[in-house]
């Protein structure tokens, strides 16, 4: 008996899912490689059992993911909208 519960995101049928998800944005590794191992591991635990319009979803995932990140950071830093403008210099007294 395997010591690992039996879990149906890592059954046969599952694994060769998520290695065909895999494969099929291999081409973005260089890129986003965690992005592309949370993807396969999230598309596949959803339940989904093809690889249809996968580049598709793949996109979404990247924008709400860049989107959560930029939100976290700002809200965490508790940035002012304004903080990318330039400051400008002060006129000094008498001028």
């Amino acid at each position: 008996m395997s010591e690992f519960p039996k879990d149906w995101r890592y059954a046969d049928d599952r694994m060769q899912m998520r290695a065909a998800v895999f494969r099929a944005l291999s081409h973005h590794l260089e890129e986003h490689c965690r992005s592309v191992y949370e993807f396969c591991h999230d598309w596949v635990s959803q339940g989904n059992k093809d690889t249809n319009n996968i580049e598709f979803y793949f996109q979404n995932y990247l924008k709400e993911t860049k989107r959560e990140r930029v939100y976290k950071l700002e809200k965490c830093l508790e940035l002012n909208p304004d903080w990318y403008l330039p400051i400008r210099d002060e006129p000094k007294s008498g001028e």
